[in-house]
């Protein structure tokens, strides 16, 4: 099983067909939340739905195309979201995108997943550059992706489609050199 060790609360597992019903129950519990955001939590999942998702990204995994991990703490056998990285291996680019369990918000988790994640895809996997795309009214998504260091690049008009609405979306980034960068300058405090 690959896990990523954030640190010594938090691991990254990568998804397995095993976690389908643990996530399935966890999507449920957040869905109404969820589905604010995202698209795909419009509709209320089922342990074949999730089987079917974590199955693709398995396969696109083994094609260097996209890293699920599920948030865990309680050394991995507790669940409470999910932080993953889409990769474009031809531009050598990433798209993250993350959400965790409400009990667990504002309390930095997501944050250190997301920074782990993108550190190890820069350090491993040697990409150029990570997005990260949320809708322009995700006031929280946005804040955490100023916190890391992504730079806000544009708007996206009616990018994110929902099935009656379509959101603007607000594009930030960051490079493996301003990432570097940022993590050997000592931030004040």
């Amino acid at each position: 099983m690959f896990q990523l060790v954030v640190d010594d609360e938090l691991g990254l597992v990568l998804a397995e067909e095993r976690h389908a019903q643990a996530m399935t129950e966890l999507i449920l519990r957040n869905q109404a939340r969820l589905a604010r955001w995202e698209p795909w939590a419009e509709q209320a999942p089922t342990i074949e739905s999730t089987r079917a998702y974590i199955r693709s990204a398995l396969e696109d995994f083994l094609r260097g195309r996209q890293i699920s991990t599920i948030m865990a703490i309680d050394r991995g056998r507790r669940f409470i979201g999910r932080c993953g990285i889409r990769i474009n291996p031809y531009a050598g680019s990433g798209d993250i995108g993350y959400w965790i369990d409400r009990e667990y918000e504002g309390r930095g988790i997501t944050s250190r997943a997301a920074q782990a994640l993108v550190t190890s895809a820069f350090d491993e996997l040697g990409l150029a550059k990570i997005e990260l795309r949320t809708s322009v009214a995700n006031k929280r998504s946005r804040a955490l992706a100023e916190r890391l260091g992504f730079s806000f690049e544009s708007i996206l008009p009616g990018a994110l489609q929902f099935s009656n609405r379509a959101d603007d979306v607000a594009l930030y980034g960051v490079t493996a050199a301003e990432w570097s960068s940022a993590r050997l300058t000592p931030r004040a405090v």
